[in-house]
């Protein structure tokens, strides 16, 4: 059995899963946060309060909608691909889950990496690769007129901004796409459709054979 079968058939399961993420998410936004002591209470040496086992448990179950956005985002590509493989559609391949997939691919697993500054990140790599194929590989003549220290500042400067500001604008849109289906309000719509569709997806093969979910209540 090929990992692209496997990951399709687990599509209702990481849906699922995803979906009490998302909720967790949701929740933990609505829950208070512990009062902390005042100026005057922490020079007294008085400490924060804990977060509460019952909010550690709500944050620790959304913190999984990491792993399961990747499984999310892997059942969606396994599902694009499967009538390459196999040559017919497969039936959790409906509209309404690769839309969730993705939905929760987004929201769940490259929302919380949005806040890293990749643009810089990738700017300074960049930078230092450019810096060190000049060092190892700028012909001798020209080092004869320009020192070889001014020729890899130049270097570093020059490719590190050119690749950051490259890659800066698709960061700007990339966090403003995320920050859209990572909402809270939108996380809870994705918790109550990921989950009636992840059943749905199982009742309706098991009862009927085929696929589709809830689509397929509303559609036969």
């Amino acid at each position: 059995m090929s990992i692209t079968l496997i990951l399709s058939n687990l599509t209702p399961l990481f849906l699922g899963l995803a979906s009490i993420s998302a909720f967790s998410w949701f929740i933990d936004a609505l829950m208070p946060e512990p009062q902390r002591p005042s100026k005057s209470e922490e020079e007294s040496g008085a400490e924060a309060p804990p977060i509460g086992w019952r909010r550690g448990l709500v944050r620790l179950v959304g913190f999984l909608g990491i792993p399961f956005g990747i499984l999310c985002l892997a059942s969606l590509v396994s599902l694009l691909f499967y009538p390459v493989f196999f040559g017919v559609g497969h039936p959790y391949g409906d509209l309404l889950t690769l839309i969730l997939l993705g939905w929760a691919a987004l929201g769940l697993f490259l929302t919380p990496f949005t806040k890293i500054s990749w643009a810089a990140l990738l700017g300074l790599a960049a930078g230092i690769g450019a810096a060190i194929l000049v060092a190892l590989y700028v012909p001798d003549f020209i080092i004869a007129f320009v020192s070889l220290k001014w020729l890899v500042i130049i270097a570093f400067i020059v490719v590190g901004v050119f690749v950051f500001a490259l890659f800066r604008w698709a960061e700007h849109l990339l966090q403003l796409i995320c920050g859209i289906f990572g909402s809270r309000p939108l996380l809870l719509i994705l918790a109550f459709a990921g989950f009636a569709q992840a059943i749905a997806l199982v009742a309706v093969y098991l009862l009927f054979g085929a696929g589709g979910g809830i689509l397929y209540f509303f559609l036969h």
